[in-house]
């Protein structure tokens, strides 16, 4: 009995370990950039931690559960489901905002924050775009539904334990950044909306065990807020 249940412990243990030691590392890039507001040291602390989100999964799984590289490949299909999902995300996202823009964010608003940047600049803007939709949101895909999810499964197990806090987790950092431009109403409602949109990733990984189906949905869905961002910032 007692040889059965250790391993069982010890792998909820180092599952644990593992959940918690890449699910701090987007509220640390986050703090430290708009609550600390630590310029060229955010930078440095934004790039650490996306490295750290990519390598350090990767590291897990392979050396210290000494399991098998993987490259994600939907062996179930997917894509048309996926597809569907992240334009009725994208229509919800557009008509979200035509009722309720004013509440979420301000075009003036948005060119304060991104100014610094340099991102009201049409063409470093569409670099942004194409980093956040193209390579953040693969990487969002990577770490929340694959590692954290998979992490929380081994942890509470069943699917909807693991899908609702893994979204939980997903929405935090999410939050923390936005409280720090946005009124507490606005925040909340954008809040409940990157908390479906975990949800509806994390459930459609677990159907087809395939970051790469979750991550259309979730391209789709940053294309109708992209949209939104250029028409404010930028304008048609």
């Amino acid at each position: 009995m007692n040889a059965f249940v250790q391993p069982t412990m010890n792998n909820k243990k180092r599952a644990l370990m593992g959940l918690v030691l890449v699910a701090i590392a987007p509220t640390i890039s986050v703090v430290t950039g708009f609550a600390l507001k630590a310029g060229a040291l955010a930078a440095v602390v934004f790039v650490l931690t996306k490295m750290w989100m990519f390598g350090l999964p990767a590291f897990w799984h392979i050396k210290i559960e000494g399991l098998q590289p993987s490259y994600s490949l939907p062996q179930s299909g997917g894509w048309k489901v996926s597809t569907l999902l992240g334009f009725g995300m994208g229509v919800v996202i557009v008509i979200a905002y035509l009722l309720l823009g004013d509440l979420l964010i301000r075009g003036e608003d948005l060119k304060e924050i991104l100014e610094p940047f340099g991102l009201t600049i049409p063409w470093k803007l569409a670099l942004g775009i194409f980093f956040w939709i193209f390579i953040n949101s693969v990487l969002e895909e990577y770490v929340f539904r694959w590692f954290i999810t998979s992490k929380l499964e081994q942890l509470v197990g069943g699917k909807w334990w693991p899908i609702l806090l893994s979204a939980c987790i997903f929405t935090v950092h999410h939050t923390i950044a936005l409280a720090f431009f946005i009124d507490p109403l606005g925040n909340a409602l954008a809040s409940l909306g990157i908390f479906i949109g975990g949800v509806l990733f994390s459930w459609i990984y677990l159907q087809y065990r395939s970051v790469w189906v979750a991550w259309v949905a979730h391209a789709i869905a940053d294309v109708a807020i992209f949209v939104i961002a250029w028409q404010l910032i930028v304008g048609f």
